[in-house]
């Protein structure tokens, strides 16, 4: 059962107005940690009759998944029917991951009901942590010209609408953290009046969560800007089977409209990292 504690983890935030993320602005998407999640498929690709979801409680290991529900109230579902590609339900690694989506093997995504198209002010905030960065991987895209990409354990790349590349390549802070189930970093994508900016918040749980990176505004001397619709229609992917994610997703949250600002990402960022199963 998802468990929200009152603690607050890291931070102190005096806003009664927060409730939850959707407190801060328009959610296009908000796939929820352990929250809405649907396997049809057993790890054996067998029929789940009845379906396992996280809400009845009766997920296994390895379970297939087919539909990561959206909670933003657009009914945007993250889903995917090719037994193959379906990412997977995992309880391994001493139950840390369980409640999170696993991208395995750099070979699984889900593909949304409805593309999001994003034309002004934007923020991408994802919950995740890698498995390796033996392969660049992309958390969010539509094709080649649309995505959000980790290339490596210290850089991020996008590209909006086809106007070429964006790099944020961070030397001085911790780099990315890969392989090691006690960690989680929350990467933030957003766009402000056209100009572009990352930040990543993350540690262990014994660090308050932000013992590595302390909301880091990645490369901070890079100031990209770019006013390009930005399209995203895949989860763990740029485009169906192309540039797959290896890890594993506790949570997606895309506002339309919105840029969060620095003491809204603390809240989420909060939130986020008080969910446990």
């Amino acid at each position: 059962m998802l468990g929200l504690g009152n603690s607050i983890i890291g931070y102190t935030h005096t806003d009664e107005a927060y409730v939850d993320p959707s407190s801060l602005g328009t959610l296009a998407l908000w796939l929820k940690f352990n929250t809405g999640i649907i396997a049809d498929q057993n790890a054996s690709a067998v029929t789940n009759d009845p379906l396992h979801t996280t809400d009845a409680g009766n997920m296994a290991h390895n379970d297939r998944i087919s539909q990561w529900s959206d909670q933003s109230g657009n009914n945007n579902h993250a889903v995917q029917t090719a037994s193959h590609d379906k990412p997977r339900f995992d309880t391994s690694g001493g139950g840390n991951d369980t409640g999170s989506v696993k991208m395995a093997s750099n070979a699984k995504f889900l593909d949304l009901t409805s593309g999001i198209t994003l034309t002004g002010d934007f923020t991408v905030q994802i919950r995740f942590r890698a498995g390796n960065f033996n392969n660049n991987f992309s958390f969010i895209g539509d094709s080649a010209t649309d995505l959000f990409r980790a290339q490596d354990a210290t850089e991020f790349r996008s590209f909006i609408g086809g106007s070429g590349v964006h790099a944020w390549d961070e030397v001085s802070a911790t780099q990315l953290s890969s392989g090691d189930n006690t960690k989680r970093q929350i990467v933030t994508f957003t766009r402000s009046s056209g100009a572009l900016s990352v930040h990543v918040n993350g540690g262990t749980a014994a660090g308050g969560w932000n013992n590595e990176q302390d909301d880091v505004d990645w490369d901070a001397a890079e100031s990209h800007s770019d006013t390009d619709t930005f399209t995203i229609s895949n989860i763990g992917a740029s485009e169906d089977d192309t540039e797959n994610m290896f890890g594993w997703v506790f949570d997606v949250l895309i506002y339309d409209g919105v840029a969060l600002t620095e003491a809204q990402r603390k809240q989420n960022y909060d939130y986020l990292n008080s969910q446990s199963v």
